[in-house]
């Protein structure tokens, strides 16, 4: 644990600070015609903002249809970062077929900070895009039938995941002294279990008070957010997004070693 705690401490000192700008974006599915396209369809791509969008039409204007997707290089304030993240989306004949929705998108090293209410709304988008595999483990999972439950929310979009072909899997705590703890982790794990996902508990002679989820090895959400209405829609709380493979692997590898 050590590791990790010093992991992340690293990485806000690197990058600076932890970033406080919207973490809510668009997320794009799809490809774009580049020697068609508008400005207001470029913008739609990652890192393409207005002023590049209108850089990109420029340049295919003066200069003609752009021979491949690397010809967009040459455009100004094209770096290699965004061309690298813009590619899957770029081509250069037929129709484009770009679409967009709300998703979270970061750059690799980043981190953001979610406190209080920020944060479920960014897990719940968050789990809505993972990719392949979702690992959490969690100190309390505590869902009711209220209208609106947090909890209960970041249930079903696991499930969600779950059925789209993402693999989940869950680590409880089992305590030796809650018993009411223990009733609502279990609830929630037959209700996971139902649909074929993975879940197990904790050791009873070790409280495992962690709160951390990794999405496809990537991205990781660590902090002292319980899965509770509570936690989640009236408490103080604050917890970290970091946008790491390395840390992501590392938190991967302290789950694995809980009894």
């Amino acid at each position: 644990m050590k590791k990790i705690a010093k992991g992340i401490i690293v990485l806000i000192v690197c990058w600076g600070v932890v970033a406080l700008a919207p973490w809510e974006a668009q997320a794009v599915e799809g490809q774009v015609n580049i020697n068609t396209a508008g400005a207001k369809e470029l913008e739609k791509l990652p890192f393409i903002g207005q002023s590049r969008a209108k850089a990109i039409v420029r340049y295919r204007q003066g200069k003609g249809p752009f021979a491949s997707i690397e010809a967009i290089r040459q455009v100004p304030d094209i770096g290699e970062g965004t061309f690298e993240a813009i590619k899957p989306y770029l081509t250069v004949a037929g129709a484009s077929t770009l679409r967009s929705e709300a998703a979270i998108i970061t750059q690799p090293g980043e981190v953001r900070l979610l406190t209080d209410r920020d944060y479920y709304p960014a897990l719940e988008t968050m789990i809505g895009q993972a990719a392949s595999r979702i690992d959490l483990v969690m100190f309390l999972f505590k869902t009711t039938d209220s209208v609106g439950n947090r909890a209960a929310g970041l249930l079903q979009a696991l499930i969600k995941a779950h059925q789209r072909g993402v693999a989940v899997s869950v680590l409880l705590e089992k305590s030796d002294y809650d018993p009411k703890l223990n009733r609502d982790n279990q609830q929630v794990a037959a209700r996971l279990q139902r649909e074929g996902i993975r879940v197990r508990f904790d050791s009873e002679k070790t409280t495992t008070h962690t709160k951390a989820v990794v999405i496809d090895r990537r991205y990781s959400l660590v902090g002292s957010h319980n899965f509770t209405a509570s936690a989640m829609s009236h408490n103080h709380e604050a917890s970290l997004l970091v946008d790491n493979q390395a840390l992501a692997n590392q938190l991967l590898e302290y789950m694995g070693n809980i009894p």
